[in-house]
């Protein structure tokens, strides 16, 4: 996920011939196949290869968990979600350092105002950049028909995305095969989306120490159900006509799209991942709320007879949570650009030969 959030700003630094682009991760091994399919084009290195190197600007996507490098230059933070779980909306009691980051890019303007209240993050850091990550879906350039004959779902159907949050406490722990089973009863395809944290099965605060692949494996259905395991969802999100979640970014994403959206009310999911009521009111608001597994189905049919029904709710929502969706990706690289002071040139086209040797002038990009 986090790869997927900042694959619009490496894409194009790896076409800039001044520019070296490596990528780190905890568990490198892990990620070369999502990696690769959302443009990674080059090896991902372990942590500890890197603690030495000198980098001159890091780029990371998760301030959790900071990678240390001890000859870094710069540093910048991009969100991965907007969902106010976790206290991320409450900054004053975070266990998190955003004072080491140069620059922090922020989705929308609710988030960057309660960080520089609370004296978090300092006025020259703070970037009002939007959501990179979802310029392609708002810019409708996913092709719904391929997408549906990648995950060889029935084309005549309509599709539903179930797309739960990570928490044992969430509606797929709940009721989660059941509420696919609704949903197919229903008539539709549906695409299982789960958060990757509640694919570890051997860390129960994430998954519920649950094996979820094996679980969806028994009730798989060929030609009507797709459990995907995309790193970046939005292609997902563009083959689908309506979603069904509990409390999670990609609720708020699927409402850019304007399409309806059904929520599980799962009862200790608010206190358990810590939300903000405020943006759980706002999802709501936009959405149908069900509380049984067996009126998913229904509901979903329901809010697609009639999709006009909460629009001006979900385009009021998109407008809250995404600051001028579509064309975040270039605040996003003029602000990464700023931070060794390279002036940002045209780049060249896709395709075009990388260098593969790195000189002392190149900057240096992690």
């Amino acid at each position: 996920m986090n790869v997927a959030v900042l694959a619009p700003v490496f894409e194009r630094l790896q076409r800039d011939p001044r520019i070296e682009v490596r990528f780190t991760a905890g568990r490198p091994a892990e990620l070369v196949d999502a990696a690769r399919s959302i443009g990674v084009r080059a090896r991902i290195h372990s942590r500890q290869s890197m603690e030495w190197r000198r980098i001159d600007v890091c780029l990371t996507a998760d301030p959790w968990d900071p990678i240390r490098l001890r000859r870094c230059w710069r540093r910048a933070n991009f969100f991965h979600g907007m969902a106010g779980k976790y206290d991320l909306d409450s900054p004053g009691s975070l266990p998190i350092g955003f004072a080491e980051y140069d620059r922090v890019a922020f989705i929308n303007a609710d988030r960057m105002r309660r960080y520089l209240q609370a004296g978090i993050v300092a006025p020259e850091a703070a970037v009002l950049v939007g959501y990179p990550k979802v310029d392609a879906l708002v810019n409708g350039r996913y092709d719904a028909a391929a997408i549906h004959g990648r995950l060889q779902l029935e084309m005549h159907r309509r599709t539903a995305i179930y797309a739960p949050t990570w928490s044992p406490a969430s509606s797929l722990n709940l009721a989660g095969e059941e509420i696919v089973r609704s949903l197919v009863d229903a008539g539709f395809n549906v695409i299982v989306k789960l958060h990757d944290r509640s694919l570890d099965a051997g860390e129960p605060r994430f998954s519920g120490g649950i094996d979820w692949r094996a679980r969806f494996a028994r009730i798989h259905c060929p030609g009507r159900l797709a459990f995907a395991e995309w790193a970046d969802s939005s292609p997902l999100l563009a083959a689908s006509d309506v979603m069904v979640t509990d409390h999670s970014s990609i609720g708020f994403e699927f409402c850019l799209l304007d399409r309806p959206v059904v929520v599980f009310d799962a009862p200790d999911l608010p206190r358990l991942a810590r939300i903000n009521p405020e943006k759980i009111a706002l999802l709501r608001g936009a959405s149908r709320v069900v509380r049984t597994a067996a009126d998913v189905g229904p509901a979903a049919l329901a809010e697609l007879a009639d999709p006009g029904s909460l629009a001006d709710r979900r385009r009021a929502v998109a407008r809250e949570m995404f600051y001028e969706p579509g064309t975040a990706a270039e605040r996003a690289l003029a602000m990464v650009y700023d931070l060794p002071e390279l002036p940002a040139s045209a780049s060249p086209e896709p395709g075009s030969r990388h260098p593969g040797l790195r000189s002392t002038a190149r900057p240096s990009f992690g």
